[in-house]
């Protein structure tokens, strides 16, 4: 695969995680929320995580090289970490949900959204910390990151404390608005170079 088809496909990805973080919200906040015993949505909105956490593997490679240096292959290696953590919480609990099967109330694969959301806002902090520094991301984007990355470590923070409140602002702002928006914007920027 040559590096422009690979960043193609990397832009692609990206734009899917914008999508599937909306669909999330939907199935999370629409069927999973009022009725937690709904197996059905609880497979599909954890399915939306896992395939996510696949989509971002390419993303995260093509962005780490586009911001290059020590800082990209920290953002390399550390989302490809978080983004397999992530995949295999989404698809822990969504077997799990759709086979009926008891998992108890922390995830194996990733306690309490350690990686899925305390990691990737880390990562999303770090690539903003670069944009702004320089990189050749559009500088706003490199806002876009900061606040999405604090957002998740406060998510992160939230979900381990149980605070349900901020877990729903929080959880919320990342799912509807600030995600959707850094990984569309991600993808547009990785594929126009």
């Amino acid at each position: 695969m040559s590096d422009a088809m690979f960043r193609r496909t990397a832009g692609w990805c990206a734009y899917g995680i914008a999508v599937l973080s909306l669909l999330y919200a939907g199935v999370y906040l629409g069927l999973v929320r009022p009725d937690p015993t709904n197996a059905t949505a609880s497979a599909l909105a954890n399915g939306f995580i896992g395939l996510s956490g696949i989509l971002a593997t390419f993303a995260v490679i093509a962005i780490g090289d586009r911001v290059d240096g020590a800082a990209g292959r920290w953002l390399r290696v550390v989302g490809v970490g978080w983004a397999l953590l992530s995949a295999a919480h989404g698809m822990f609990s969504a077997v799990s949900a759709a086979q009926g099967l008891p998992t108890g109330d922390l995830s194996a694969t990733d306690p309490r959204g350690f990686a899925t959301f305390g990691l990737a806002g880390l990562w999303s902090i770090t690539l903003g910390l670069a944009i702004r520094s320089g990189t050749s991301f559009p500088r706003p984007l490199g806002t876009i990151a900061l606040v999405n990355g604090v957002d998740l470590v406060v998510l992160f923070f939230a979900t381990a404390t149980g605070a349900g409140t901020l877990v729903l602002v929080t959880g919320g702002l990342a799912s509807v608005i600030l995600g959707p928006v850094q990984w569309a914007w991600l993808g547009r920027a990785v594929m126009k170079t």
